[in-house]
């Protein structure tokens, strides 16, 4: 969305009103029922009803804007002002207008479809504070990065494999110039000498090498704390031999949206050239199914020396993720570490497709992640880590660890667990974003905008 400060003549203005301003009196026919819009034609004039100032609030804005973002009708010159109120600043509404639309009408989003989409309505935004103008310019490249993840996630697994997609993470970087990044590939050769013996088991049966995508920023080099991310990059996951169902294998193609979004986030971070420290591990793979492939029963020696019994060729995401937790710890010894993965099924039937489950043990850490959330209108719910979901994880008779709990009881908690045995008592959050990061038709790009403001919290 294009902000102006100077309003055409000749093109439609949109106006909102509120039920209290008895626009009635002085326009004649007026649709005074929120959401509704009633257009003057002959005095190139719009206006759309925003309800009553007691119930307004931000909820009622987003939704306003995505009815305005989705009609196909007019193009409007919108009028930031009259959507403010006493609950709703005039900041907000511009960077909401910002956010939403990019969402809603940004380009670049995958789609393989050979008839030409409408022409969709070029609206533009009037603002004629110019430091809030200016403040929104930064809105607008965190929307962009949001759907480039989107993006990602929406190419579907015939084209997206991890070959492919290491490649494409790769040149999206090309375009920065900053000389404190840098940004490495690891081939399978180079992860079988790191000896990532988890990731490789689940690359078995892939008819695509295995990569690992690593991005260092050194914002800050007068501090030594410094954040890794760490994003699940299964590219289709089949299950494995534990094949997942019907109903379950449709939108597996989703399951490397932690890859996408903290490729995304740490390309936000430095685009902003913010003033702290961040790597990136990033393993990527599918869980396919043929000869060679990894069985239940299968063991294996992770990076890190500890063993893993597989009895869920299912529950691949968080052997991938552990071995690039190692890494990262190994090679960048950061002092926190953040995984995002569409990791549990169990997530869904904890906090639907509403929350992203988060679990931390550090409370300061998780303050500031809730601030950050908070900030960037994204929903987050804390779970615990407790002691009684690595029971069962721990009870092999054969390996150190089982990757899976198979007592059907919390499994999101178990699974957090499991991974937290691996990172060495650094400080530790992990994102599970199964229900939130895309559904069906609808890739979200989430915690995006959250990670990137949790840098900026700890500049």
């Amino acid at each position: 969305m294009k902000l102006i400060n100077k309003i055409s003549n000749t093109k439609f203005t949109l106006e909102g009103f509120f039920e209290e301003d008895k626009l009635e009196k002085k326009f004649k026919n007026i649709l005074v029922s929120k959401n509704a819009i009633t257009e003057y034609v002959e005095q190139n004039k719009a206006f759309i009803c925003l309800g009553s100032k007691k119930t307004y609030n931000l909820d009622t804005l987003k939704n306003i804007i995505n009815k305005i973002s989705k009609l196909q009708t007019r193009d409007y010159q919108i009028i930031a002002k009259t959507f403010v109120d006493k609950n709703v600043t005039l900041e907000i509404v511009v960077n909401k207008f910002v956010d939403i639309d990019e969402y809603v009408n940004g380009e670049g989003l995958y789609s393989a479809k050979t008839s030409k989409p409408n022409k969709k309505q070029n609206l533009t935004l009037f603002v004629e504070d110019s430091k809030i103008a200016k403040k929104s310019e930064d809105t607008l490249k965190i929307a962009k990065l949001v759907n480039n993840a989107r993006r990602l996630q929406a190419t579907p697994p015939n084209i997206c494999n991890s070959e492919w997609l290491a490649n494409e993470i790769k040149e999206s970087f090309k375009s920065i110039k900053s000389s404190k990044f840098k940004i490495n590939i690891l081939d399978k050769k180079q992860i079988e000498k790191e000896k990532m013996n988890l990731f490789l088991s689940v690359n078995k049966g892939s008819a695509f090498e295995p990569r690992l995508v690593v991005i260092e920023y050194n914002g800050n080099p007068n501090s030594k704390d410094k954040i890794a991310l760490i994003g699940k990059g299964i590219t289709f996951d089949s299950g494995g031999y534990n094949l997942k169902g019907s109903p379950h294998i449709k939108g597996m193609k989703y399951d490397m949206s932690g890859a996408a979004i903290c490729a995304s986030a740490i390309k936000g971070i430095i685009e902003l050239d913010l003033k702290v420290n961040v790597c990136c591990v990033l393993p990527l793979t599918d869980n396919k199914v043929s000869s060679d492939a990894q069985t239940p029963d299968s063991i294996w020696t992770s990076m890190s020396g500890k063993t893993v019994e597989v009895n869920n060729t299912d529950a691949e995401g968080r052997l991938i993720l552990a071995d690039a937790i190692t890494y990262a710890i190994k090679k960048f010894n950061p002092s926190q570490i953040i995984d995002v993965a569409t990791l549990t099924g169990a997530i869904i039937v904890s906090l639907g497709t509403t929350f992203t489950g988060a679990w931390s043990t550090c409370d300061k850490s998780y303050a500031k992640l809730l601030l950050a959330a908070n900030k960037q209108d994204e929903l987050i719910w804390r779970m615990p880590f407790h002691n009684d979901f690595i029971k069962n994880i721990k009870s092999s008779s054969f390996a150190d660890y089982k990757n899976t709990d198979l007592s059907g009881k919390g499994g999101s908690i178990s699974a957090a667990m499991f991974l937290k045995e691996f990172t060495e008592d650094k400080k530790y959050i992990h994102l599970d974003i199964a229900g939130t990061g895309g559904d069906e038709d609808h890739p979200t790009g989430v915690m995006v905008k959250t990670l990137i403001q949790f840098a900026i919290e700890n500049q």
